[in-house]
Order: structure tokens, then C-alpha cells, then sequence
């Protein structure tokens, strides 16, 4: 599962793993503070944390320059995600020293909620990783918008990507057009795009409306669901050529970050 859902919230884990590690470290350099009636340590973490977050960004940004060059103001999206979390642990690091350079004191008493946030944040990551290495491609009967049946695992021998959209969710409406796009462009990948329970009509229509010419229109009646991990909308997979789970994503993607599952299937 890439994603938790809290009530009518869902959020990615990996964003959920950053939330508890920086929380681990900001409430424990917080209750540090208090004990120390030091409020300067509480200040350092806060922007160690903020700095951490913008260099994370800018790193990732900078890894993806090629993507988005051609579209500047994504840089902004960060409903996309994209945070490159190494250059944000340097970041947030470097800052601390230097904010904490006179006061080798608070300094040192940052440093456990700084390792309780990492090793907590390492720990759910690699749990995490465990169990999507185990998933695999399922064998589930979808539908064309014209009635024919197709197995999902008929697809097994070349990497898949597999994205669950819906007509009304705004973030898939989004995406689609960049999906679409991208499926021209890698015909090394096969595309699958499949609809939630919706009429084929309605589909189709959609489709027909916002001129997408998308090959492999499918229609899923909750097998889908039921077989991969799915909590909200949009959700995509990406499977390598034996079927083997390889990168999934809830929410919308950007293009950098659809690069990046596409790579690791090849």
C-alpha cells in the first residue's frame, strides 16, 4: 500500500514517512527545549526542518531539470510531490551546525529526536519496500468499452503501466492528458488505463469530448480494487516485464516522477 487513508483524507506513505520522522524530531527537540528552557534549540529544529524541505525540493527539482525545463511553473506543484529526501537530510544537517555552532549544547541535545525521526522514518520505508517487492501483476478480467473481455495478466512481457482513474476525480482528469502523451512517447511500456465501475458510455464520451485516444481504455468492475492496494484516486502501478511490482503512486503524478517509475521497469 503506497498510500493511507484517514477518513475522507488520503495520503501517499511516503509523505505519511516524512510527516513522522520530521514530527518525531520536532516534538522531541520541542520537549528538549522546555526542559532546557532553551526556546533557541525549538527555533533551530523548526528551520532545520524547513530548510531540509526546500533543499529536498530543489535537489529533485535540479535531478529533473530535463522534465521540467519545459514547464517552469510546475516547480510549484507540489500537490505532485517530488522531494528528494538525501539532499534534504544534507540540507536540514548543515543548517543545524551552522545555526548551532556557538552552542555545541543544543547541538548535542538535537541530536536524539534527530535520530529517532530518522531511524523511525527508515523503519516504516523498509517495511514498506518489503511488501510492495512481494505484489505482482493479477489476473483480472477487465472490459473494453466495446464489451470484449481482457485479462490484466495478458500483459505479462513487457514492463505495464496500469493507471485507475475515474471521470469525475479533477486530479485524474489532470493527468490523463500527460499520460496519454507519455504513452506515445514510450512504446517500450504498454499503457493500460482503467476506469472505475463507470458506464462505457460515459466513458467513452469522456474520452471522445477531451479528444484522447487512449489504446487500451478499460473498464474494471472492483477486481481491480480488490487485488492491488487502492485507497483513492488516481492510483498508478508500474510492473516489470515478468509482472513483478516495481513503483506505484496514489494521487496525481508529475512528469518527472512518472520518469522515474517508468525507469525502474526497464
Amino acid at each position: 500500500m503506497d498510500a493511507v487513508s484517514l477518513g475522507p483524507l488520503v495520503l501517499a506513505y511516503d509523505r505519511l514517512v516524512v510527516f513522522v520522522g520530521l514530527g518525531l524530531f520536532l516534538a522531541g527537540a520541542e520537549l528538549a527545549a522546555r526542559r532546557l528552557a532553551a526556546p533557541r534549540l525549538s527555533a533551530g529544529a523548526w528551520n532545520a526542518a524547513l530548510v531540509g524541505v526546500l533543499v529536498a525540493r530543489l535537489g529533485y527539482v535540479v535531478a529533473h531539470w530535463n522534465v521540467y525545463a519545459s514547464d517552469p511553473l510546475s516547480v510549484f506543484w507540489l500537490w505532485q510531490g517530488g522531494f528528494a529526501p538525501l539532499w534534504g537530510l544534507l540540507g536540514g544537517t548543515l543548517y543545524a551546525l551552522w545555526f548551532y555552532r556557538r552552542q555545541p549544547r543544543l547541538l548535542r541535545a538535537a541530536l536524539l529526536p534527530a535520530a529517532l525521526g530518522l531511524v523511525a522514518a527508515l523503519g516504516m520505508w523498509s517495511l514498506h519496500g518489503s511488501a510492495a517487492a512481494r505484489k505482482t501483476l493479477p489476473a483480472v478480467e477487465l472490459r473494453t468499452l466495446s464489451g470484449a473481455t481482457v485479462n490484466l495478466a495478458d500483459f505479462v512481457g513487457k514492463p505495464l503501466l496500469v493507471n485507475a482513474w475515474a471521470t469525475w476525480c479533477p486530479p485524474c482528469r489532470r493527468e490523463l492528458p500527460m499520460l496519454a502523451r507519455a504513452a506515445r512517447e514510450h512504446p517500450e511500456t504498454t499503457f493500460v488505463f482503467v476506469n472505475l465501475s463507470e458506464p462505457p458510455q460515459r466513458v467513452k464520451s469522456y474520452l471522445q469530448e477531451r479528444g484522447l485516444d487512449l489504446e487500451n481504455a478499460l473498464i474494471d468492475s472492483g477486481g481491480l480494487a480488490r487485488a492491488l492496494p487502492l485507497v483513492g484516486y488516481p492510483t498508478t502501478y508500474v510492473f516489470d516485464a515478468g509482472g513483478r511490482l516495481v513503483a506505484s503512486k496514489t494521487g496525481e503524478l508529475s512528469r518527472a516522477a512518472l520518469e522515474d517509475m517508468l525507469a525502474k521497469a526497464r
